[in-house]
């Protein structure tokens, strides 16, 4: 019996990646031994996730605690009609594992908050955020603070779309925003282009790559804008805010 799927060597997956400049195999071994955590794992979530499989990333831990509902279908592109009712983390661990075989992925239905993040995000070396309610986003800043675990935050609504790094040597998000306990994303009232995730997401991923390897310039101090309307991108930095609440203005220490 033929194997429903061609075989594919890791080394040909990944050789365009290998191709870049200053992408050194050290660089491609951090991606081996590397495990990303994945938080939430809707639009963003779900268009970050195929990225970081694809590129060769040891461990995927996939945190979310809904399902796949219909409405999710129009950006979500991870999931399909025959998933409608599934935990999403199941869903699009079963996509990623075909996608990557050699991917660990990790499905984990919960929901994140301060009784159980620190034991959700053991052991992981980045965390992209594809959250869409402020408390846990405020608890996952402190948690980058206090542990030195870079996050790669994002947002999207309407036709608009932020990303921004919380990494060592770096200010954290309370510094740009203050609290954003009660700020949430509500997409089912304002509506969300599509595609818009889809950029966002894959900044995200890119972020969390560079990241891994250890290669360019991280958003952190930096906030990307989208404007998908009027196509326009805007980059604005932005410093440690002096007596801030989380980091004391210190920004975000280093790990160990």
């Amino acid at each position: 019996m033929s194997a429903p799927f061609p075989i594919i060597r890791d080394a040909d997956r990944v050789r365009r990646l290998a191709a870049l400049p200053d992408v050194r195999p050290r660089a491609l071994e951090r991606l081996r031994e590397g495990a990303v955590g994945v938080v939430g794992v809707g639009g963003l979530g779900t268009a970050a996730a195929p990225y970081l499989a694809a590129a060769g990333v040891g461990k995927i831990r996939l945190i979310d605690p809904d399902v796949v509902h219909a409405t999710d279908l129009g950006r979500q592109i991870l999931y399909g009609p025959g998933d409608v009712g599934r935990p999403k983390v199941e869903a699009a661990a079963a996509a990623l594992g075909i996608q990557a075989p050699a991917t660990v992925v990790e499905a984990v239905v919960a929901r994140l908050g301060a009784d159980n993040g620190a034991g959700l995000l053991a052991g992981l070396d980045v965390i992209v955020d594809g959250l869409d309610d402020g408390r846990p986003r405020d608890w996952l800043n402190a948690y980058a603070v206090e542990t030195g675990t870079p996050v790669v935050f994002g947002g999207a609504l309407g036709y608009e779309g932020q990303v921004v790094v919380v990494a060592p040597s770096g200010p954290c998000l309370h510094c740009l925003f203050g609290s954003v306990a009660d700020a949430a994303a509500d997409c089912a009232r304002e509506g969300v282009l599509g595609p818009l995730v889809g950029v966002i997401g894959s900044f995200q991923a890119a972020e969390a790559l560079k990241l891994l390897m250890g290669l360019g310039t991280p958003l952190r101090g930096r906030l990307l804008q989208i404007d998908l309307f009027g196509g326009g991108i805007r980059v604005l930095p932005f410093a440690p805010r002096p007596g801030c609440a989380v980091c004391g203005g210190q920004g975000v220490p280093r790990r160990g």
